[in-house]
């Protein structure tokens, strides 16, 4: 008989049981309904990965339960816009030097000029993004780039009370096509195939109108600095 390290069976074990904690987890806060995405919506908005987790409850709820839409999506956005006040206060303790070892010099360069160029709009835009657009980095760097806190929520509850009201609604009005989309997957094939690739289309652009912004704004902040250091004639 070969008998099996126990090191082995915990290295293989292990990984299993936390996905089965986790997916309990998840499981218990969707049966809580709408104080489950409260809880969700303030992870949702740290730097622990949901992986969409308020998105997809939201949508699930509103679903099974069509009238209650407006209040899955208030409570949705209620839990994101506590998370990301709460990171905004956190970091705004830390300061600028936490804020440079957790995201890198560079990226907050980057960040930090979209914040004194776009403003709101661009804590507007971070908001209303899907995944995998990342939000935290803007929370924290909003907390601790001294962004105006009364700008910074408006943006947060404007953007996120749109996000999360269009996912519910859609949820709660189109739940039955949805639904015979997922018990007939091949019928709607071309269907579903084809909002993928737009999708990713539109991720890609996202992608790419992201870094041409931060390229140009590290450019003109490099401009900014040469001209400073240049004595004047």
């Amino acid at each position: 008989m070969n008998i099996v390290p126990a090191k082995v069976v915990h290295a293989k074990v292990a990984p299993q049981a936390k996905l089965l904690a986790a997916a309990s987890i998840w499981t218990t806060l969707r049966r809580w309904g709408g104080p489950g995405l409260l809880l969700i919506g303030v992870i949702d908005s740290s730097f622990i990965p949901t992986l969409g987790s308020l998105d997809i409850f939201n949508a699930v709820l509103s679903a099974r339960h069509h009238d209650l839409w407006w209040y899955y999506a208030m409570m949705s956005t209620a839990g994101s816009v506590a998370g990301a006040y709460l990171m905004y206060r956190l970091a705004s303790g830390a300061g600028t030097g936490w804020l440079q070892k957790r995201m890198g010099a560079a990226r907050v360069v980057r960040v930090d000029g979209m914040l004194k160029k776009y403003g709101v709009a661009a804590v507007l835009v971070a908001v209303i993004a899907p995944p995998p657009f990342p939000t935290s980095p803007f929370f924290v760097a909003a907390g601790a780039l001294k962004f105006p806190l009364r700008k910074y929520l408006i943006a947060v509850v404007a953007g996120r009370a749109f996000r999360y009201s269009l996912v519910a609604w859609i949820a709660s009005h189109y739940s039955r096509g949805i639904i015979r989309v997922l018990r007939h997957p091949q019928q709607y094939a071309p269907v579903t195939i084809s909002i993928t690739l737009a999708l990713v289309l539109v991720a890609v652009a996202a992608g790419l109108v992201w870094h041409r912004i931060g390229q140009e704004i590290e450019r003109a902040q490099l401009e900014a600095q040469h001209k400073q250091q240049v004595p004047s004639c």
